[in-house]
């Protein structure tokens, strides 16, 4: 039988969820945060959108993803003209970037940002992998969800996520609180 001074002291898990609503101006929030984390001397990794304008020839918005790291943008969509329906991502520029940042994820990092946990990383696949390896490493994950994914976010999670409104304020603090003593920055 176990007394309370023997209980384990139980961390705040490193896995935050940020829940947004269509149209909500998330990316933009969550490079902010980046930002501001880098700023505090977090050393951040990970993706987050920027959306081009619309071209004549594509009724969708040009999609791109931007390394927190290296500044590198990658266009993730593919124009398929005005008369195509459904999604125009493109799958294989997901999947190669989503290997990338899985295979440059190390313990030096102390928060990975992804933009979304969607329909590819509902069903195993995505950046599903990145946020796992991320989390065995005990890198802090901040993963921005949309309401239609508030079901497959919370059965891949089980209840240990942290949940965060979809602010720099509230994303910042909740990465500070979780923040390891050995990446505290010197006094």
């Amino acid at each position: 039988m176990s007394t309370p001074e023997s209980e384990p002291e139980i961390q705040a898990m490193p896995l935050v969820g940020v829940r947004f609503e269509s149209g909500q101006a998330v990316d933009e929030v969550l490079a902010r945060a980046a930002e501001e984390l880098t700023r505090r001397g977090f050393r951040v990794a990970g993706l987050v959108q920027e959306n081009g304008r619309r071209t004549d020839d594509c009724a969708c918005r040009e999609m791109r993803l931007r390394d927190l790291a290296s500044g590198r943008l990658t266009r993730i969509s593919e124009d398929r003209g005005t008369q195509a329906r459904g999604c125009h991502l493109d799958w294989q520029a997901l999947t190669e970037l989503a290997a990338k940042l899985e295979r440059e994820l190390s313990d030096e990092t102390d928060v990975l940002i992804i933009n979304r946990f969607g329909r590819s990383e509902s069903e195993g696949q995505g950046f599903r992998g990145a946020i796992e390896k991320a989390l065995s490493l005990g890198v802090q994950v901040v993963v921005a969800y949309r309401d239609g994914y508030a079901g497959p976010w919370e059965a891949f999670h089980g209840g240990l996520a942290t949940p965060c409104g979809a602010t720099v304020e509230e994303i910042v603090g909740i990465c500070e609180r979780n923040r390891s003593p050995a990446t505290q920055p010197a006094s």
